[in-house]
């Protein structure tokens, strides 16, 4: 059996690789991504996330993740990351908890600060 957090690993090196097929090929058909504090699903299907994963790669290509920290609880890789690299100079901090069963991510869910 696979952990989540060997998926979630994988997941990070075809991230920082912009290497899209390795990177979806991670994920559930049916997963889905949610922004937690609005609940706002951000994406829903393996199509959808594609969609949003192709732009981000092509148009940033110095994007980087840099994960600070890491807890792993039974279905759940939680991981305190910050993404660089964006094509406009910001950076985005965040707390990314990845759902995995089966060896595939089934959803994403993104903890972002309040912006001040």
């Amino acid at each position: 059996m696979i952990s989540p957090r060997v998926i979630a690993n994988r997941q990070l090196a075809a991230y920082n690789a912009r290497n899209l097929a390795a990177f979806m090929a991670l994920f559930a058909d049916d997963a889905w991504l949610e922004d937690m504090p609005t609940g706002e699903r951000r994406a829903t299907g393996k199509d959808a996330i594609t969609e949003i994963y192709r732009a981000r790669f092509g148009d940033n290509p110095k994007l980087n993740c840099k994960v600070h920290a890491r807890i792993d609880l039974g279905d759940y890789a939680i991981d305190h990351e910050t993404i660089t690299g964006l094509a406009d100079g910001s950076e985005i901090n965040c707390i990314a908890i990845y759902e995995v069963r089966d060896a595939l991510i089934r959803s994403v869910r993104f903890i972002r600060p309040a912006e001040t």
